[in-house]
């Protein structure tokens, strides 16, 4: 009993310091966050650029659409410094002008374990490093631990391309994988009711079958081979080698482990150490290789930058994310109270000549896309309206484009999926059978229960709801056919809830030409007859310090479910808060 007594005792004591100690920790944690929030409000402007440096474009961390403060690096390295998720506007910034730079004498990407997220945003990150190409001629290098089909096709923009030794080297070609809980849903005894437009609209097959459709096979398999092709074609271009050749590569699996190969068929420049290939990199920058390298990130390169013009003539609208009436902190959303009220300062701004609505959504809340939609066509009627269109831009995303007087879109985005659903997951069953809990209802009319979540709905109910996802369909044919000067009978051909790519929409009328936000960006001036030019970025950013929790928690998430798993599981909470109709096209993940 007293050996007992005493190992309870140490625990508790252990406890006890522990909590203290834990405590202690999230305390100067937290002190330090204050800290670099505050001491980073406002950026350096002193940072000065030497003379040959290297400018490192890091793509090994989360890129997103505009660069943004990021928390969850304080969770990572517990850095008390303010540290930024890097942005595609920032990237294009830094690019555009280290090209003219004489202080900058070559580029530098990194790209090992690649953040970004979409094939569109991969590409487009491409077409800048290419441009800095042609307009510097000066010498550019790709250097990864390892590679897989996307990040090969980023460092493809370069001259010169490295790997590490013992890296590996996955070229394989493109494949999305989804998986169906129908069976799952039958066993636990929940049923969804599922109520649709569009037999492409597959966001709700998985729902209400246990494998995919041949109507989704299809438009998968469709616009897999169309962003398949655009990369093996830039590829082949980049380096000198077929198609034919890339393809064959891809299917034997021969590259794998095999840098001997890798090399030879010029797919590699070299097979090296970092240490090795950072002497390469200074010796092509007119560096002293016997001294440390001499590089300058992305970030610190803009903070040197003067401003351009003071009058902003032309406004960039970001709208990223799901489009949902509830704002979220651990996520991009496009909420229409956030998205009119920058329309509305775009609009009633007199120094704004012209604005690009800048997409990346897969959608979602069918009634707030609405409200977007129309704010839009109150602005188009003041000042012309160009779309850019991300890695996303269906459904709902689609829909907010559609009032646009010119659309742009990267060959690989995903867009259309002009379809609705609604979804009605009912727990009863499992409630009843496997839980025990018995559910009255009580109502003075025959459909009271009609919204209710806990019931399912009988025929006339669904009947219902399904006139009311016809309207909306109806809704969004209207739309689309008037923005891009179709007939309805046209849109609904190529509508039906089917998704293409950009390169396909340009062909078939929903896109009007192939192009990155640069490029929207010199049409909205062209339309608004402006000879100079410069834009500012709308809504405006602000610092959030609650953010830093709900980012705490999701790489926790991460951590615990793994990557994949996590994916699914963000996947199903998504479905079972939708409310109402929705325009809705999940993303997808593409290996």
């Amino acid at each position: 009993m007293r050996d007992f007594l005493k190992i309870v005792g140490a625990v508790l004591t252990g406890l006890f310091l522990w909590g203290i100690i834990s405590t202690a920790l999230t305390f100067i944690f937290f002190i330090g966050c204050i800290s670099a929030l505050s001491s980073g409000s406002s950026k350096n402007t002193e940072t000065e650029i030497e003379k040959n440096s290297i400018l490192k474009l890091n793509l090994s961390q989360a890129i997103s659409e505009r660069s943004k403060i990021d928390y969850s690096a304080f969770y990572n390295s517990f850095s008390l410094e303010r540290l930024e998720t890097l942005g595609l506007d920032d990237i294009a910034k830094a690019l555009d002008n280290a090209a003219e730079d004489d202080n900058i004498s070559a580029l530098y990407v990194n790209l090992s374990q690649m953040g970004v997220q979409d094939i569109a945003s991969a590409e487009s990150i491409r077409k800048m490093i290419l441009k800095f190409r042609e307009v510097s001629g000066k010498p550019t290098f790709a250097f990864a631990d390892s590679y897989d089909n996307i990040s090969y096709f980023v460092a493809t923009g370069c001259d010169k391309i490295y790997m590490r030794t013992l890296g590996d080297f996955v070229f394989n070609g493109l494949c999305s994988q989804s998986i169906y809980y129908k069976n799952a849903l039958d066993k636990f005894g929940v049923e969804a009711q599922i109520i649709r437009h569009g037999k492409f609209k597959a966001a709700v097959e998985p729902y209400m079958q246990d494998k995919m459709s041949d109507a989704n096979r299809l438009q998968i398999q469709t616009y897999l081979s169309d962003i398949w092709k655009v990369m093996v074609e830039n590829i082949a271009s980049s380096r000198g080698i077929s198609s034919e050749k890339i393809n064959k590569y891809a299917d034997d699996l021969s590259l794998y482990s095999n840098d001997e190969l890798c090399v030879s068929s010029s797919l590699l420049d070299g097979v090296i150490f970092e240490n090795d290939f950072d002497k390469i990199v200074q010796e092509a920058a007119n560096q002293n290789v016997e001294s440390d390298i001499k590089v300058v990130s992305i970030s610190e390169y803009c903070e040197s930058l003067t401003e351009g013009f003071n009058t902003k003539n032309i406004a960039v609208i970001y709208a990223v994310g799901e489009i949902n009436s509830e704002e979220s902190s651990s996520e991009d959303i496009i909420t229409s109270s956030a998205t009119v009220a920058a329309i509305d300062e775009a609009m009633n701004d007199d120094d704004v000549k012209a604005v690009v609505l800048r997409v990346n959504s897969p959608g979602g809340s069918a009634s707030e896309a609405e409200i977007i939609y129309n704010e839009l066509k109150k602005l188009k009627e003041k000042k012309p309206l160009v779309v850019s269109m991300g890695g996303y831009a269906a459904s709902g995303g689609y829909y907010i484009s559609a009032p646009a007087d010119f659309i742009f879109a990267e060959p690989t985005t995903i867009t259309g999926s002009i379809g609705v659903f609604g979804l009605l997951i009912n727990p009863e069953k499992i409630m009843k059978n496997t839980l025990g809990l018995n559910i009255e209802t009580v109502s003075t009319n025959k459909h009271s229960d009609f919204i209710s979540g806990l019931t399912s709905k009988d025929s006339y109910e669904l009947a219902v709801m399904q006139n009311s996802v016809e309207k909306v369909y109806s809704i969004f044919l209207q739309h689309v056919a008037q923005g891009r000067n179709m007939s309805i009978a046209a849109v609904d051909s190529i509508g039906q809830g089917r998704v293409w790519t950009g390169f396909s929409a340009q062909k078939i009328g929903l896109v009007d030409s192939l192009g990155s936000l640069e490029d929207a960006i010199v049409k909205a001036a062209e339309l608004a007859n402006l000879k100079y030019y410069d834009f500012k970025s709308l809504p405006k950013q602000e610092d959030d310090f609650s953010k830093i929790f709900s980012d705490l928690m999701e790489i926790s998430a991460k951590k615990i479910y793994g990557e994949e798993v996590y994916f699914q599981k963000k996947t199903l909470e998504k479905f079972s808060r939708l409310k109402g109709v929705q325009a809705y096209q999940p993303k997808t993940k593409i290996y």
